[in-house]
């Protein structure tokens, strides 16, 4: 008989990939927010976000990952928000 090949054996079974579900926070929320989610909330741009990142009109304390993406802590977004409003 001719040797065994890859095709004939059983490739084993793929464990389920894990999704993500409730955020431990209390509230629900997750405790960073993304550059994209911010864009899409506020309706700007990336480069206007990118305007303001080298004029330092970002929220403080954003987080650089190895990938190059950033993460911001939702409480210094939440607060860097605050601090834009306008009285009018």
């Amino acid at each position: 008989m001719a040797a065994s090949t890859r095709r004939d054996q059983t490739a084993p079974a793929k464990k389920p990939r894990k999704t993500r579900t409730a955020s431990a926070e209390p509230n629900g929320e997750d405790e960073y927010i993304t550059v994209p989610e911010v864009l899409k909330t506020l309706k700007i741009d990336r480069r206007t976000w990118q305007h303001w990142m080298t004029r330092g009109e970002t929220p403080k304390n954003m987080i650089r990952l190895p990938n190059g993406r950033y993460r911001i802590p939702r409480a210094d977004y939440q607060e860097w928000l605050a601090g834009l409003q306008v009285d009018a």
